[in-house]
């Protein structure tokens, strides 16, 4: 199964693919997650929304049609101090909600907290501790993933989201 984690925002939107294997059911410790690829889809702030949007969807839509995720798991929107920030961040998530209905691929949501403690262990978790928790879920033979090379975009906490994201569905999964 391929699952398409994805952290929304219209500056940046982070993506990480994550495979792991049918038998996912019921393990414990080593659930077999294989790392395919991961970025970001950057607009520049000089450009209408819409047009933001619509670039968003159409990177999207080319990261579906490349790697045919079976899945895509997405964080929930956080209503913080700042709502114009929460807004663009809806007007995101929407467009890959739209995606997914495009392609017909189940759609999960996760809290910011929820992820962070499946991954880092503690809800409040820092950036740090999540991307450690990141590499370990990637890791192999029970060690930690050396550091992952800087995306595409260079916008690496918008990437450790998405992947976190997915592995944090992947934990669900298991848990089942």
């Amino acid at each position: 199964m391929i699952i398409l984690g994805i952290d929304p925002g219209t500056a940046t939107t982070g993506y990480g693919l994550i495979k792991i294997p049918d038998d996912i059911l019921g393990r414990k410790y080593d659930y077999g997650i294989e790392l395919i690829t991961y970025g970001n889809i950057n607009t520049p702030k000089d450009k209408p929304m819409p047009l933001r949007l619509l670039q968003i969807h159409r990177q999207l839509n080319e990261i579906i049609e490349k790697y045919q995720p079976n899945q895509i798991v997405i964080e929930m929107l956080f209503f913080g101090a700042n709502s114009k920030t929460a807004i663009s961040v809806g007007q995101a998530r929407g467009v890959v909600m739209l995606s997914a209905a495009k392609y017909s691929l189940p759609l999960q949501e996760y809290s910011g907290p929820q992820v962070k403690l499946m991954i880092a262990g503690a809800g409040r978790a820092d950036k740090k501790q999540v991307h450690e928790g990141v590499r370990k879920f990637l890791g192999t033979n029970g060690r930690k993933r050396k550091k992952l090379a800087t995306p595409k975009g260079g916008h690496w906490d918008d990437c450790v989201d998405a992947l976190a994201i997915a592995i944090c569905h992947v934990l669900k999964i298991a848990a089942a």
